[in-house]
């Protein structure tokens, strides 16, 4: 049987695979996408919800540059609400409770009926390689596949372990088969691996809860979702408890049975997602810890734990879960387990998600050492978008670090080796105030155009919207305002303090107790596009923090700009120390900016790179 022939191959169906499939085809690529199973498809072996802070970001930012998550997030949520709503617009994310089962549904129907993909259920077992350029795959029945471009998007299947207490046994997520014979052939071709485990909580049947013992956690309706849709009036109930003296007492009488004594599984897991016997190692005088109670579905009654995460026995996770309140009669359908798999060392990527030592082979996701859907869809979207560039002799796709969240991770997995899954928070970024959730389209919306992505009506009427900002910005920072009675009245109402000389629109909403429609009342005609209110506010409010924020980003371009020559030899530049010699001829960095990111290089070293490369030595 001959080899088929395709411009791309995506080894894997996941949240990476599937966002990276999408976006090839749609770039007009012939796509190969490759699950173990049809049923992995899209899946979400954890907690079925996509967002939060950081996370939230990435995936309006995903939605901003074309990317499809958003629009399988808007078509399947049980819920969805505002978080940090009360704190600053940095922070501020969008959170939605998924169907776990429609959004697996609605994702493989997208991929069935696109006409560029090819869903095909195999295993790839080896990569086809010649003089270390990758040019397919061959799956376990034999069949091989032809590309120009091969994205690796193996989640956590990739020789995958599951653990449940002293139990060691090769598996992949949800009781699927692990694939275990791709990673000889990666090892073959001179790329590092190395392991890294995730764990889930266990699952309870929901007509065995006593949610009355719960504080019920609604949705936010009458919202903007992820696509600026309005969120529906009906939505599911997800709820919060907590852990008791008596959780702390039943997990340290199990400690001696969890992995992370046993030593059966490796130390390197998500510090974001704790689970609770790592919480009770850590703090042990801490007996409560918040437990969301979440619905995965309307077809089923099984509910997630968050906060609950455990892979030890099941008599244990018994005592655990039953010292809860609402959970003391609650039945275990699933019980927790961790998951240990191979990951790739992504200090040998370049920031197009290509690898450096081997031609037309890309990876995503949490092959790359990240934890989370979004995290990985947001991956798969620049390995899509690149590998269809090298399948069409095209240029690097890149974005500049400061443009978004997306390239903030990108930066950091490709130049900084991790221990643990990488995840994206709002702290991880200096630029957190610029980079937010509502300003996406403004950031990305024109990228995504150009590279096709995105339509023209889309691109014209976020263009529309940007200018009807900027205009009403400038509006307020030129409309002035005298002292009159009648102002000085107004403002005592508003409990805002008087003034004695004229000031501008702008500098009265500047204030913190004065909102954009109290402006109003001192004759300004207010513009009627409410969802647009906010990112004025934001934009006078904070006016002075961005501007000082504009130049240190500026600054960041700069260094971005100065591109560093593969050939360097770092080793004749005076003044770099023998460690940051090594450092930098290991991660080979793209330009001065990505290697002011690599841990332990002082800024006079940069400066030193900064002059040899603007020399033409570096």
């Amino acid at each position: 049987m001959s080899p088929q022939n395709f411009d791309v191959i995506v080894v894997g169906a996941g949240h990476a695979g599937t966002e990276a499939a999408f976006a090839a085809a749609n770039l007009g690529s012939k796509v190969l996408l490759l699950a173990t199973s049809l049923q992995c498809v899209a899946m979400m072996p954890c907690n079925p919800s996509v967002g939060g802070p950081g996370k939230g970001h990435l995936v309006r930012e995903i939605h901003a540059l074309g990317g499809q998550m958003g629009k399988q997030v808007d078509a399947t949520y049980l819920q969805i609400r505002i978080l940090n709503e009360s704190k600053g617009p940095a922070v501020q994310a969008l959170r939605a409770q998924s169907d776990k089962v429609r959004y697996h549904l609605h994702v493989k129907a997208k991929l069935e009926a696109h006409p560029n993909i090819t869903l095909v259920q195999g295993e790839a077992v080896a990569l086809l390689h010649q003089n270390q350029s990758v040019y397919g795959v061959r799956i376990i029945t034999g069949i091989e596949y032809h590309a120009r471009s091969v994205i690796l998007c193996t989640g956590t299947f990739l020789n995958g372990h599951i653990i449940l207490g002293h139990s060691k046994t090769p598996g992949g997520p949800s009781g699927n088969t692990a694939s275990i014979h791709l990673s000889d052939s990666i090892v073959e071709l001179g790329i590092r691996i190395h392991r890294l485990q995730t764990a889930t909580p266990p699952r309870i049947a929901g007509n065995s809860i006593d949610f009355s013992k719960m504080k019920p956690m609604p949705g936010d309706s009458g919202i903007l979702t992820f696509t600026k849709d309005i969120s529906r009036q009906k939505q599911r109930q997800c709820y919060l408890t907590h852990t008791t003296a008596a959780t702390v007492d039943a997990v340290k009488q199990n400690l001696h049975d969890s992995p992370l004594k046993i030593g059966n599984i490796t130390q390197h897991g998500p510090k974001h997602c704790p689970s609770i016997d790592r919480k009770v190692i850590r703090f042990p005088d801490i007996e409560m810890h918040h437990i969301f109670v979440e619905p995965e579905s309307d077809f089923h009654d099984e509910w997630y734990l968050l906060g609950l995460t455990t892979s030890m026995p099941p008599e244990a996770q018994e005592a655990v879960v039953h010292s809860v309140p609402g959970l003391e009669n609650a039945s275990i359908v699933r019980y927790g387990y961790a998951i240990e798999y191979d990951a790739v060392d992504a200090t040998q990527l370049k920031k197009n998600m290509e690898f450096k030592q081997v031609a037309n082979l890309f990876t995503a996701g949490q092959i790359n050492g990240t934890s989370g859907y979004e995290e990985a869809a947001a991956q798969g979207l620049i390995a899509g978008i690149n590998a269809h560039h090298k399948a069409h002799g095209k240029a690097p796709f890149v974005l500049k670090s400061t443009t978004s969240y997306l390239a903030e991770m990108v930066d950091e997995l490709v130049t900084n080796p991790r221990s643990e899954p990488l995840r994206v928070t709002t702290s991880s970024s200096e630029f957190r105030l610029h980079l937010r959730s509502d300003n996406a389209e403004e950031r990305l919306t024109a990228i995504g155009y150009e590279l096709g992505l995105i339509t023209k009506d889309r691109y014209d009427f976020e263009e529309w919207q940007k200018q009807i900002v900027n205009q009403e910005v400038e509006a307020l920072k030129n409309t002035l305002l005298r002292p009159t009675k009648e102002v000085l009245a107004k403002l005592s109402e508003l409990n805002s303090s008087a003034f004695k000389n004229t000031i501008s629109l702008a500098n009265l909403l500047s204030r913190e107790e004065i909102r954009y429609r109290d402006l109003k009342h001192f004759g300004y005609a207010c513009i009627s596009q409410t969802h647009l209110v906010s990112k004025i506010e934001t934009r006078i409010k904070y006016d002075f923090f961005l501007q000082k924020l504009k130049r240190r980003m500026e600054h960041a371009d700069e260094l971005d700009g100065l591109i560093l020559n593969e050939d360097t030899y770092y080793a004749g530049i005076d003044g770099l120390s023998a460690s940051t010699k090594e450092k930098i001829q290991s991660v080979k960095p793209f330009s001065v900016g990505q290697a002011a990111k690599i841990e332990g290089i002082s800024s006079a070293e940069i400066a030193l790179l900064i002059h040899a490369c603007k020399q033409g030595l570096a």
